[in-house]
């Protein structure tokens, strides 16, 4: 692993920085992510779980009937609508019912007010980590007889953390990040709701420890201090350590033949992009479109070439990546 430092890398030519949005897939639960995913449960199911379990009308009780004369008719009675509720503080997050909504970004040590309006309503946040960090996130001042959780996850839609706790209790979420991005944060419903009166959500930010352990690989900054070369079909795992951080793999290629190029494992917090160049520095094919895996595909002739894994948006210095170089035709 490499020290901290500010270091800047080349963006690929018509990219531009963005927050991440939310991709279509399987949604994996992770707390406390150490680079094994445990599938517990997801986004999806906790919005089924509220949608079955949370605020479930009360069945109305029918009004005992009156002893009517037979000649006398009752009188129809008349009442005076009741003034709807209205509420506390005014709800300047709404729209804010997905992560392309999300409001924000969240402010450490400001407190932030908010509705739940009913039952399906899910109120998403969003706030942005530059470097590691330790993420304290408090939803308190619940409305009486509500209970309302609390969830930090990511761009991808895995659950990093989460707060149940039953009843009025108020919920806390601590999470030390080994990565930078967007996070997103939402409050949900699991019993009752109250269009009326708010809760409180607040966050705090602390830097995150100093990582220990060794990246056996650096530096591998440049083509001349490339790693390799790598063998085809070998399988390797490395890390991106900081936004300016890149990583150079070299391979040799003793005869024609079509080449893949994986990079797999990346965390869900970043995205990675690969490129592939020949022994002249000259840029031969990229792939940076996907979040959770790269691909490149080129035939080639023989002689030397470069893989360079570099970090679009995130990093981690806990979570490997994975890469390989396969000949898929000689």
């Amino acid at each position: 692993m490499r020290p901290s430092g500010a270091r800047t890398s080349p963006r690929p030519p018509g990219k531009a920085q963005a927050v991440p949005e939310p991709r279509a897939g399987t949604l994996h639960h992770t707390v406390l992510r150490t680079g094994t995913r445990r599938p517990v449960h997801t986004i999806a199911m906790v919005v089924a779980l509220v949608l079955l379990t949370a605020c479930a009308p009360a069945q109305p009780t029918p009004a005992p009937l009156a002893e009517l004369s037979e000649y006398t008719p009752l009188p129809t009675p008349t009442t005076e609508p009741s003034p709807s509720p209205k509420p506390s503080y005014q709800d300047d997050n709404e729209p804010n019912d997905s992560m392309l909504q999300a409001s924000g970004p969240l402010v450490p040590g400001q407190e932030h007010r908010g509705f739940i309006s009913a039952k399906d309503d899910i109120d998403f946040f969003y706030l942005e980590i530059d470097t590691p960090q330790i993420i304290r996130l408090s939803l308190t001042s619940l409305p009486a007889e509500v209970d309302y959780d609390l969830y930090l996850v990511t761009g991808e839609e895995d659950v990093l953390a989460d707060s149940s706790n039953s009843g009025q209790q108020d919920e806390h979420i601590e999470y030390t990040t080994s990565s930078v991005g967007v996070f997103y944060v939402l409050v949900l419903p699991f019993n009752n709701f109250s269009p009326s009166e708010s809760y409180a959500l607040s966050l705090e930010l602390s830097p995150a420890p100093t990582p220990t352990g060794e990246d056996t690989y650096e530096p591998n900054d440049t083509p001349e201090q490339a790693t390799g070369p790598l063998a085809l079909g070998q399988e390797l795992q490395s890390y991106i350590w900081d936004e300016g951080d890149v990583d150079v793999y070299a391979f040799q290629m003793n005869q024609s033949g079509t080449i893949q190029v994986s990079l797999t494992d990346i965390t869900a917090v970043a995205d990675y992009d690969l490129f592939l160049s020949n022994e002249a520095g000259e840029p031969l094919a990229s792939s940076t479109r996907a979040i959770d895996r790269e691909t490149i595909v080129q035939s080639l002739q023989p002689g030397t070439y470069y893989v360079t894994v570099q970090s679009f948006a995130g990093f981690s210095w806990k979570e490997p990546y994975t890469v390989r170089i396969d000949l898929v035709e000689p």
